[in-house]
């Protein structure tokens, strides 16, 4: 029997409610095609009024007899509803038993618990409170208007969006003890909710450190969390084609990518925490020139050959051979022809994934092909910002900048301009020249820009430009390093807390070789070398040779205790604290803590500047990670200074060490040329010593003296080799730019992985390892046992951090903008201070370093940072983190929403109440319904329509009712509408049609999503058959479940069955049975009408006799080793299974169990309707649903 369009149902869920436990099980009731509120509720008056949300289970699939599979099921929603103020979304959990408050959580997680916020409570906020005080110090980000954090104690927690912020700053004393006070100054927070506390949540009280870790009444005080954005929930919904698709494009543009899952009374736009002088990706070359041998296969579309060079790749670096024709790429990613034959119509080159598309006209060309070119990479950028102001006297349409200052590096320069309100960009490809709206060209010797545009900028804008300096040394370059790889092994044995002196490590190299632990952290032996942190179990080893299978390990273990303590370093690092729990056990001591550096670039290329220009050199911080450990005899390991008393707890410890540091200066040096003497400005390097800046804060464990210990063994599988690419380097490798090559193979990097001999033809390789970008390392799991030889670096680019600027220009995406909106937070380079500052009426800025203005008409921001504005030497400039420096518009007014009348909390859902219905990697469904009216239609008559290849054909009259099946035949290939002879106009339950009949075929084509843009822009991955119109034609994103199909599996015996902790793992809980049930002979029988998602337990009474136990139903009948079992589905009427009797083996005792697992033929879904406030416009409204897949 196979499966028809009648078998695929939607069904109800147990609760069709906006209850608490609404949702849960899929019922046997199937819904009700175009029945009223077959799903929602008709729209109450209050919903209209202030906005509502509803949420409903229902369960998609097929009910047929058999367990044929439904194959690639999805569901889509084909039409939405006509009122522009209701809005219809789709949602997968992927439960089957969830209920609204299960659903409820997943869509409240767009906003996420992260990191510790940059204030603390002050003082206990009590129930009901519509706002809380804080404090913080003076350096640290203040909240914003629309922030959302979470306040949490050990039994509660509640997520705040602040509205409205206060803050000043006050005076505090604390008492060291000994009348030893101490005065200091903390900003003093007060922070407007949009909804009161739930219940009260402890503050401490204000000390140098921080706050006190209890309240004053001694409740542990309230950790305050900031957020994320997590996004948890994947939407699927329905929007217009915005612009007509002609045959054969790959783009369609809709008129949105997102749709409204909140109501919102949003009145204006919001920019929130954008960068100033905004972060810009180029890709530069990471190594020399290689020479590559490809394979040229033909490519999905007729014509189209691809080919990949196994990394990316340098723009204007690629020669390609191909079909006795070479070409190069022209640095936009396209090639043209050089030589030999030009055969190609096209071509282009992926620079990222290295990807070569040649195009030609009739077949596809495959064959083989060289290509020479260098490796590339994506990398980030610190980009210089500026601008050329447009007045009435120099508007027009041909400028010229001079950028000689700060060479850009080439392919980095963006140019804006603003013309009739609108912004447009002019870009640099790498070949000196400039496209876009508008031509220009870049001499990347002296630095000279010409530019045409397209229209005339507006009076009182700016042509605002960014770019990356050529002389940025963030970022370098690596190649033809060999380095011998090192069979390192770093492991963590599970639970710390090891025994000094208990460890003993072996394994097999031939023989066996072992490592032993002399009770002080060091490991030796004929094995290898290493050390191990007892309190965390923390090993590292290098070994002699490389195992041949897996590490044992034996030791014994007893409990750590785990402290954070707030510490404080002298002027030498030393800082003196207690563990508590002492004694503490000799080696048991581990710290952990963090400091930081200061670290400078020069900033630009000085050959290329005039003698007496002098510009910063940037400096910034990086941030160290530091553990000591107890050498179990007083002293730390690794040289560390301080000392340890067991007996007592008490420590010193130098936590923070002199390091070398690279002061850039410049001096200008004499010369003379046919012209005359002249200076030339030269860069001086001074190495210096600088301590480390400790943050304050220590984590210690150790074990009590006293702690008792038990003998463990533990395995480990065979450890990987660990490769130091590059030796005495800091910075850290760019993602994308590494290629080295090892005993015959090449291996390169992929988002952290490590792939191993990339094939030319599929762009797959082996994933072999990973890659350490930080500490740049490789990691390479999978080798041979005598693959030992070098490691040859081809290509690899290192990126620094702590670039500064001292001003910065940039424009907001939108224009024009609220007067006194725009806040500016910038993070000073040289302190790592936080600061701030909110433009006046007037887009003034003039707080602290930050100075400048903000033209609210245009959106352009000019910024200083100075401590003198008026000081024009540049002796008062103060340099900041670009890649910091944010800014906030508020333009947005909301007026608050009640959470139990809008059925979610609107404090964790998305500001503006929308969410994306289109995401890369979703499938996607464009379609097109056309109408044709008949008016008399006769029995026997067949209609044409205009279009063949339909999806769907129905016929409906003027009132929506569908024309039953049998009283017309539909034609899909053909496009022709036959009706029945004699022809009966009515529904399938019988109610009359009436005349003219409409007949609506629909047209349809599936495609993967591969890009998305907010503009509406939505990439396909197969070209689209057909003109489709705007407006018209729909593109609806899909809900998947894949192959839809009952089944019982996971069959397993238990000897003993637990009724107060019943095993519903899927594995045995203890020993099997020796009896057991023949599968093969008699496999159990299941079908898709009585199959449900359950996990089962036939728990034997006696020796034959057994309950039937289901996880979440309990125990719903009884069966026999004598006869069949068959339970029935009292929802469907069909049996959930039945297990014959021929399969039962002897052997069966009371107590044990047969556990298993069946699936159901169906795929769970919530559908969201939401209502946005205001004044409905359709009386009877409807959306639909469409079920989807493909059955024999």
């Amino acid at each position: 029997m196979t499966i028809t369009s009648n078998d695929v149902k939607l069904l109800e869920s147990q609760r069709l409610t906006d209850a608490d436990d609404g949702g849960g099980r899929a019922t046997g009731k199937a819904i009700v095609d175009g029945q009223v509120n077959n799903l929602f509720p008709d729209i109450s008056r209050l919903d209209r009024t202030i906005g509502r949300i509803n949420l409903r289970k229902v369960s998609a699939g097929v009910m047929t007899e058999n367990a044929d599979a439904y194959l690639g099921a999805h569901g889509i929603v084909t039409q939405g509803p006509a009122d522009p103020r209701v809005n219809v979304l789709l949602f997968n959990t992927g439960s089957q038993t969830d209920v609204r408050t299960d659903a409820q959580d997943l869509i409240e997680s767009y906003v996420a618990a992260a990191s510790t916020a940059q204030f603390d409570l002050l003082g206990t906020q009590l129930a009901g409170q519509r706002a809380i005080a804080c404090v913080q110090r003076e350096e640290q980000r203040i909240p914003e208007s629309g922030d959302v954090f979470q306040l949490a104690t050990a039994t509660a927690a509640q997520y705040v969006r602040v509205v409205g912020v206060e803050s000043r700053l006050e005076q505090f004393t604390y008492d060291y003890g000994n009348a030893n006070f101490v005065n200091f100054t903390r900003r003093r927070l007060d922070l407007q909710l949009s909804a009161p506390l739930l219940t009260a949540f402890p503050g401490g009280q204000v000390t140098p450190a921080g706050t006190t870790a209890t309240s004053l009444d001694g409740a542990a005080k309230a950790r305050v969390l900031s957020t994320q954005v997590a996004d948890a929930a994947r939407y699927y919904g329905i929007s217009p084609l915005a612009d007509a698709v002609a045959l054969g494009a790959l783009t369609v543009r809709v008129e949105s990518v997102y749709a409204q899952l909140v109501p919102s009374t949003t009145k204006e736009s919001a920019l929130v925490d954008l960068l100033g002088g905004y972060q810009r990706q180029l890709y530069i070359p990471a190594g020399p020139a290689r020479t590559v041998s490809l394979s040229v296969a033909a490519g999905a579309v007729a014509g189209e050959s691809r080919t990949f060079l196994g990394t990316g790749c340098a723009p204007g670096s690629l020669t390609l051979t191909a079909g006795d024709g070479v070409f190069t790429d022209d640095s936009k990613g396209a090639l043209r022809y050089v030589s030999g034959s030009n055969w190609i119509t096209s071509g282009r080159v992926d620079y990222q994934t290295g990807e070569v598309t040649l195009v030609r006209t009739g077949s596809s060309w495959a064959g083989s092909a060289s290509a020479n070119y260098r490796p590339g990479a994506a990398a980030t950028g610190d980009t210089i910002t500026g601008e050329y102001r447009v007045t009435l006297g120099n508007r027009g349409y041909v400028y010229t900048l001079n950028l000689a200052g700060a060479i850009p590096r080439a392919g980095t320069l963006s140019v804006s301009y603003l013309a009739l309100g609108k912004w447009y960009e002019l870009r640099d490809y790498g070949d000196g020249l400039l496209t876009g709206e508008g031509a220009g060209t870049i001499s990347m010797a002296s630095g000279s820009v010409s530019l045409t545009l397209n229209a005339l900028p507006d009076v009182g804008s700016s042509l605002v430009y960014s770019y990356v300096s050529s002389a940025d040394d963030a970022i370098t370059m690596h190649a033809g390093a060999a380095v011998m790889p090192e069979i390192e092994v770093r492991y963590t044995l599970p639970g710390g807390g090891i025994q000094p002196g208990s460890l003993t490590v072996s394994f097999t190299a031939g023989t066996t070789l072992t490592l032993t632990d002399d009770g002080l952290g060091k490991l030796s032996g004929n094995g290898g070398t290493g050390t191990i942190v007892y309190a965390t179990g923390d090993l590292v080893m290098k070994l002699s040779a490389p195992p041949a299978s897996g590490i044992a390990y034996t030791f014994r273990r007893g409990s750590v205790d785990d402290a954070p303590l707030s510490v404080t370093s002298d002027g030498s690092g030393v800082a003196t604290f207690t563990i508590p729990g002492a004694p503490l056990k000799p080696g048991s001591v581990r710290i952990d803590w963090l400091t930081t550096r200061r670290q400078s670039a020069p900033a630009i290329n000085w050959k290329v500047i005039e003698s007496g220009n002098a510009l910063p050199v940037y400096d910034g911080t990086t941030e160290v990670s530091n553990t000591a450990s107890d050498n179990g005899a007083g002293g730390w390991q690794g040289g560390r200074v301080g000392s340890i008393n067991y007996q007592t707890g008490q420590c010193t410890l130098q936590v923070a060490r002199l390091y070398d540091y690279i002061e850039y200066t410049y001096s200008n040096r004499a010369r003379n040329n046919t012209t005359g003497p002249y200076t030339e400005p030269v860069l001086v390097t001074t190495p210096v010593q600088q301590r480390e800046a400790f943050a304050g804060t220590l984590s210690a464990k150790s074990q009590a003296a006293g702690a008792s210990s038990d003998e463990t063994t533990h395995t480990q599988a065979q450890p990987p080799i660990t490769v130091e690419l590059l030796p005495g380097v800091g910075a850290a490798i760019v993602p994308g730019s590494l290629l080295f090559s090892w005993n015959g193979s090449l291996y390169t990097d992929r988002s952290g992985i490590l792939y191993r001999d990339i094939s030319s033809a599929t762009n797959g390789g082996v994933a072999v390892g990973a890659v350490d970008y930080v500490g740049r390392t490789a990691t390479i799991n999978s080798y041979a046992g005598n693959a030992l030889g070098a490691v040859t670096l081809l290509a690899c680019l290192t990126a620094s951090t702590g670039f500064g600027v001292t001003a910065a220009t940039f424009r907001t995406p939108g224009a024009p903008l609220r007067a006194g909106s725009m806040q500016v937070t910038a993070v000073r380079a040289d302190t790592a201070q936080v600061v701030t500052a909110v433009a006046d009426l007037n887009g003034v800025f003039a707080t602290g370093i930050i100075r400048g203005t903000v033209d609210a008409s245009t959106g352009i921001a000019r910024l200083t940072f100075t401590t003198n504005p008026d000081d024009e030497s540049g002796e008062s400039d103060v340099p900041v983190i670009p890649l910091l420096t944010r800014y906030n518009a508020v333009v947005q007014t909301r007026l608050p929403l009640d959470a139990g009348l809008l059925g979610l909390d609107p404090v964790r859902l998305p500001a503006d109440g929308r969410v994306p219905i289109y995401r890369e990697g979703d499938v996607l469904v464009v379609h097109h319904t056309a109408e044709t009216v008949i008016a008399s239609p006769q029995g026997g008559a067949t209609v044409t329509l205009a279009r063949q290849q339909q999806a769907n054909i129905e016929v409906v009259d003027s009132d929506g009712h569908v024309l039953r099946a049998s009283s017309f035949e539909g034609d899909r290939e053909q496009g022709t509408v036959t009706w029945a002879n004699p022809l009966v106009l009515q529904t399938e339950n019988g109610t009359p049609l009436s005349t003219p009949l409409i007949i609506r075929d629909r047209v349809e084509h599936m495609a993967l999503c591969v890009e998305v843009q907010i503009t509406g822009q939505v990439g396909l991955s197969s070209p689209i058959p057909w003109d489709l119109p705007a407006g018209e034609a729909m593109v609806s994103s899909a809900v998947t479940w894949g192959d839809l199909q009952s089944r019982v599996h996971t069959w397993f015996t238990q000897q003993t069955w637990s009724q107060g902790a019943p095993n519903w793992t899927d594995r045995p809980d203890g020993n099997t049975t020796t009896a057991n049930y023949n599968q093969l002979s008699y496999p159990p029988l299941i079908t898709n009408a009585g199959a449900i998602a359950g996990k089962w337990a036939l728990v034997f009474t006696s020796n034959t006799s057994f309950n039937v136990v289901e996880q979440q139903l309990g125990v719903i009948a009884t069966g026999s080793t004598g006869s069949d079992l068959s339970p029935i589905n009292a929802l469907t009427g069909q049996p959930y299974f039945t297990i014959r009797r021929e399969g039962w083996g002897t052997g069966w005792a009371a107590g044990n169990a047969v556990r298993f697992n069946t699936d159901s033929a169906l795929g769970p879904m919530w559908v969201i309707r939401t209502v946005i406030s205001g004044q409905g416009t359709v009386n009877d409204d409807q959306f639909k649903l469409q079920i989807r897949g493909d059955a024999d």
